[in-house]
């Protein structure tokens, strides 16, 4: 026998208790929920009061050179930045408040939208960022280049410190281990810094889509790849030199093409080189969850309860020295 969950003395016998317990669900719900998606832990998640907010690019990177005379050196510190607004979302459920009273499954629904506003905002984060990076090639980034580009510049004041890439348009298969060595190599070698140094990028994630993650998973965590003409041991495979689990492979389910991937470097993007960032503006109570009890029109002319969830968040991709863009093949 299937047990309902609820008995019928469980059941709300007033509007008042039943938007309490949907009340009390959703803040236990936040209470429990932390950022733990890819899109939260990348990329830098802003809670902010604020509806605008200006994030400035500096070029502070110190080089020590030999003193020469009496005089020394400084640099004068020049930025640029870059703007996030907010916008207001929403979504929300209604129900007949006779139905609540009655009817476990209707009631047992109502219980568990709660729940569901706090996962959909997170799904929608996702969302949002993942549709901005498919778009990179298209997206204007700080230093005047778009955000996935072979020229981007190093100081964004001084054209002489050189240009460096995080875009690879030729198609490339990521199960082939040789070429995302190249790859791999590509971005250790080629971002630079403000002084036209290599900056140390290592990737250590890949972000791809479900088409291609099951089996790059696999291949990564295998010792030997099966197949490989060059070196080849005597059981026609070489050693996989990625099978220490130094690669984090995430599966992107919001991704729209099955074989594009991403290198990102989760230590440079924790150090303050984001590759995107949302703004999550935090709003009063009362704005983010409406209520419409009995009292209201709404309950008046439709015998209805009804909640409403509104958030304000804004997107924008970042800095592009710790992400880098391979199409797939």
């Amino acid at each position: 026998m299937v047990n309902p969950l609820y008995t019928s003395d469980q059941l709300p016998t007033t509007s008042a208790q039943a938007i309490r317990e949907f009340d009390d669900r959703y803040v236990a719900a936040l209470g429990a929920s932390k950022a733990n998606g890819w899109a939260d832990t990348l990329g830098a998640l802003v809670p902010t009061p604020s509806p605008w907010v200006t994030f400035p690019v500096g070029q502070l990177r110190t080089k020590y050179q030999r003193t020469e005379g009496s005089d020394g050196r400084a640099k004068t510190l020049l930025e640029k930045s870059f703007d996030v607004k907010s916008e207001e979302f929403d979504d929300g459920y209604d129900a007949k408040l006779m139905d609540l009273f009655l009817q476990v499954f209707a009631y047992r629904q109502w219980s568990q939208a709660p729940g569901r506003f706090v996962t959909a905002e997170e799904a929608f984060r996702h969302k949002q960022i993942a549709l901005l990076l498919e778009d990179g090639v298209n997206q204007n980034c700080v230093d005047g280049k778009k955000f996935f580009a072979t020229n981007h510049p190093a100081n964004l004041f001084d054209t002489s410190a050189g240009s460096y890439s995080n875009y690879q348009a030729t198609p490339t298969d990521c199960l082939d281990i040789s070429k995302l060595e190249d790859e791999v190599a590509a971005m250790q070698d080629g971002v630079l810094d403000e002084n036209g140094d290599k900056m140390g990028a290592n990737p250590d994630t890949i972000l791809v889509g479900y088409g291609k993650y099951e089996k790059l998973k696999n291949k990564l965590a295998s010792g030997m790849i099966l197949g490989a003409a060059s070196t080849a041991t005597s059981n026609g495979g070489v050693t996989n030199p990625y099978a220490d689990g130094r690669f984090n492979v995430i599966p992107v389910r919001e991704f729209t093409d099955a074989d594009d991937f991403m290198l990102v470097d989760s230590k440079l993007a924790a150090a303050g080189l984001s590759p995107w960032v949302i703004l999550r503006q935090t709003v009063p109570s009362a704005l983010a969850l409406r209520i419409f009890d009995e009292a209201s029109d709404f309950f008046k002319k439709t015998g209805r309860l009804r909640i409403e969830s509104h958030i304000w968040y804004g997107f924008s991709l970042g800095l592009p020295h710790a992400i880098r863009l391979v199409k797939g093949a």
